[in-house]
């Protein structure tokens, strides 16, 4: 076996390795590692999920079975000190005991932290193994949403307060309509059909100005017969509606 061919194999074992960790991050979190493949990453994923749901599952077995021991010996205890320890004999009262125990072990706030993380690692595996995706942990899923929220807050406030749109007829030439906006139209591009006034355009070109309408965009009437793709009823006053 080459050197080279070594090398490519540790490679890969250590992109699987680090995905096992990494397929519990959002994607934003995650963007400048690139795994050796996808259907590696994938794997990655799908263990990953496994280790989660079998290693969360054997945590709460392992301290429901201690705390369960602990918790009878202390209510057992209880009984013998009241002077009634022929109860212990009943069946009812040791189905009692059991039914009491565990209601007390399930509902303590660790328990139920394993409870859930034991089925997110099951969705996790199901997801890598039958829908192909890499789904992240919810906690650091909330955290992603929460920043994305934060920044998209900040984004808007540095673009000013809202204004209406200016439209101006063009001259036919460079361009048959445009529209200055505050606000970026992220789906405006060339696979985009605005209808406008009864008439329908596309957009050939994008620009900067002066704020506050530094987004400029320029747009022609679409030829007759071509197919229309995405198509957006635009109305100027769009910047000021709430999304």
């Amino acid at each position: 076996m080459s050197a080279a061919h070594c090398r490519l194999r540790e490679a890969r074992l250590g992109s699987f390795l680090a995905g096992i960790l990494l397929s519990l991050l959002p994607e934003r979190y995650r963007r400048w590692w690139e795994p050796a493949s996808t259907v590696h990453f994938r794997g990655a994923a799908f263990l990953s999920g496994l280790v989660q749901c079998v290693g969360c599952f054997l945590a709460f077995l392992l301290r429901y079975l201690a705390f369960f021991q602990r918790r009878v010996v202390e209510m057992g205890g209880a009984v013998i000190e009241a002077g009634a320890e022929e109860a212990l004999a009943g069946q009812g009262v040791q189905f009692g005991m059991g039914i009491v125990t565990t209601l007390e072990y399930v509902l303590q706030p660790l328990t139920v932290l394993l409870i859930y993380f034991t089925l997110e690692g099951v969705v996790r595996l199901a997801g890598a193994a039958f829908t192909e995706e890499v789904l992240p942990t919810l906690p650091l899923h909330l955290v992603a949403w929460a920043q994305e929220r934060l920044e998209a807050r900040r984004a808007e406030r540095a673009l000013g307060p809202p204004v209406v749109d200016t439209v101006e007829r063009g001259d036919g030439k460079h361009y048959d309509l445009g529209i200055a906006s505050c606000r970026p139209k992220p789906n405006w591009d060339r696979l985009m059909t605005v209808a406008y006034e009864d008439e329908f355009y596309e957009v050939i070109k994008e620009e900067r100005g002066a704020r506050p309408r530094q987004f400029i965009y320029l747009l022609r009437k679409m030829p007759e017969g071509k197919v229309i793709r995405g198509l957006h009823h635009y109305r100027p006053d769009e910047p000021l509606q709430k999304p």
